[in-house]
């Protein structure tokens, strides 16, 4: 891109001309003023970091909603910032910060951004005294998932129609957010790749111990120079050695023992290698970090590559950890695949982090179970714990349900099955589900479920209710077309789509369904507060033929329950309104 223009929105209008109009029609990106930015930042007051480009300072957006605001100092090139704006506003990935919008004001350039609350990887992996959590534990199983989505956002990012050019993948450059997972930031020396062009840049601008050698020596940014960034980033999650420290650089002692034909296993980190069981799938993620490193640019694999090669070494090593469990809950056929390996959780390790699954551990229930909160014993998963009904049916086996991996359905972390030996009862079977952090749609739209008392969120906004239907339909497009096997949800309901940061809806407990659970599913038709929740929901067919019933349509047909409840913002079912009004899907056909 060439400068062109006085004006930063000069630059923007000859450059990213679709940018400058998202700005200025307030759609996905907003114009700020300067002093909108002082009322969000409180005068500047709360400085989270800086750097060679100014400033960082935590805000609040008026829906409370916490940014980060990267102040730009005075004389920054109008070009390089306007760059980095239409770079970044190309980019809607989970796993890369959120660009809320700007101010292109001449003496107050500033880019407001998503706030991601746990540091970043470099304070993890090196315990620097500025990460509040210390030194911390840091299990395998969670280095792998954080490399992994990092890879899938670089990879998205480089097979977007004009790729996207990092330039700067560094553990520091790896943000964190409150379940640990990782966000890609600073897009400051990013560069957006024409599909005809060599990206050449006039400053080779990089971290020492980071840059592609291809790339200091001949100026031109292309994907590989990120998959050789992020190699380096592999040997530091596996060996939690810096980079660059001294006179020792990481990448070169690394390849040079490989050149040699010298073990790299010492070179691993203690905490990891102590489980002797890991050393095959530290090797694995050690040889692809040496192919991410390699001189010839087209000897390395492309990121698209590399995310699937960790996820295949996150499956084996799930399938370890799995056949290696004691008790009735390893009871795993050899001939189950990685892939169909979810974590199992003991039940001793319920039990504590639910205090006995005693009431201060419980947040409430669903049509499926009782629902308590809890740490999973890697410390970094917070998450809900399901003890299920005995009403409760699991249409697919357990193991199965790590198949549905999908950023619009909720994952599940682990499972446990505790038989009772000595009883007749049924046994005791539990799902850990990731931490829903703003709860379902229900609870926003119309307060807590069965919570007396329980008020609605904020109002949704136009913007927010059609990004939630857009994810959750999405979501359900999975399920229904591309999971194996193919997972009917037997009767969606806004109580078990819920909500993440950004907006972001995930369908819940796919492969789980309930037959006559207590108090949600009796008296099918009447208007009666019991049941009404579960079958307001249902299709004609399901409602009056039974479980037989259910499909792929009839899910539609709930969807379409959830849709009038974000449009209309009523409930499916009112028993205080008059007869005739209190099913919504009743009252919406009079008036259409």
């Amino acid at each position: 891109m060439d400068y062109q223009g006085s004006t930063v929105r000069d630059f923007l209008h000859a450059n990213g001309q679709v940018v400058l109009e998202r700005v200025d029609n307030n759609h996905n990106l907003r114009s700020f003023t300067q002093k909108e930015i002082e009322d969000i930042t409180g005068g500047y007051s709360t400085m989270l970091g800086e750097g060679g480009f100014g400033k960082v300072y935590k805000g609040k957006l008026d829906d409370l909603h916490p940014v980060a605001v990267k102040r730009y100092k005075n004389g920054t090139k109008k070009e390089e910032f306007a760059k980095e704006v239409i770079v970044h506003s190309q980019i809607n990935h989970k796993n890369v910060v959120r660009l809320f919008g700007c101010c292109t004001e001449e003496n107050a350039l500033t880019i407001v951004m998503e706030f991601v609350c746990n540091g970043n990887l470099y304070n993890i992996l090196h315990c620097s005294s500025s990460n509040a959590n210390g030194c911390m534990p840091f299990p395998l199983d969670k280095r792998l998932d954080i490399a992994i989505e990092s890879a899938e956002a670089l990879s998205c990012m480089h097979s977007m129609y004009s790729p996207v050019l990092h330039g700067d993948i560094k553990p520091a450059n790896i943000l964190l957010d409150e379940n640990f997972r990782p966000k890609i930031s600073d897009f400051g020396i990013a560069r957006l790749l024409a599909a005809d062009k060599t990206q050449h840049t006039r400053h080779v601008i990089g971290c020492i111990g980071y840059m592609d050698p291809l790339l200091s020596q001949s100026g031109i940014l292309l994907p590989k120079s990120d998959v050789y960034s992020f190699g380096v980033v592999l040997l530091e999650i596996i060996t939690r050695k810096k980079a660059v420290e001294g006179n020792n650089n990481l990448a070169k002692s690394f390849l040079e023992a490989v050149r040699k034909g010298k073990k790299v296993r010492q070179m691993f980190d203690e905490e990891i290698v102590n489980d002797k069981k890991n050393m095959k799938f530290l090797e694995d993620i050690a040889k692809l970090a040496a192919e991410c490193l390699k001189l010839e640019e087209k000897m390395r694999p492309e990121m698209l590559e590399v995310a699937d090669r960790l996820r295949t070494i996150r499956k084996a090593y799930h399938l370890r950890k799995g056949r290696h469990s004691t008790g009735s809950n390893s009871r795993l056929t050899k001939s189950e695949k990685a892939e169909d390996v979810v974590p199992v959780v003991s039940i001793d390790e319920l039990r504590k982090i639910t205090r006995n699954f005693g009431s201060c551990a419980r947040i409430g229930e669903n049509i499926y179970g009782e629902i308590f909160l809890g740490v999973l014993k890697d410390g970094h998963n917070k998450s809900t714990i399901m003890k299920l009904f005995p009403s409760a049916i699991l249409e697919v086996p357990l193991p199965l349900l790590s198949r549905f991996r999908h950023e619009n359905v909720l994952q599940l972390l682990g499972y446990c099955v505790e038989e009772n030996h000595t009883s007749s009862k049924p046994e005791n079977r539990f799902l850990a589900y990731e931490y829903t952090s703003r709860g379902s749609l229900h609870d926003i739209l119309h307060g807590k479920e069965n919570v007396m008392g329980g008020k609605p969120g904020r109002v949704l906004s136009w913007a927010q209710r059609v990004k939630i239907a857009l994810s959750a339909a999405t979501g359900l497009e999975f399920l229904h077309e591309k999971a194996q096997p193919c997972v009917i949800l037997t009767g969606i309901r806004s109580s078990n789509i819920f909500l993440f940061d950004d907006d972001v809806a995930k369908i819940g407990y796919p492969g789980v369904s309930s037959i006559e659970a207590p108090g949600y599913r009796n008296n099918l038709l009447l208007d009666s507060p019991g049941g009404i929740l579960g079958s307001s929901y249902d299709a004609p067919e399901c409602a009056t033929e039974g479980y037989a019933q259910f499909s792929t349509e009839s899910d539609v047909y709930s969807f379409g329950v959830v849709l009038l409840e974000l449009l209309t913002g009523r409930k499916a079912v009112d028993p205080t309104l008059p007869r005739g009004q209190q099913y919504l899907v009743t009252w919406g056909c009079t008036k259409t």
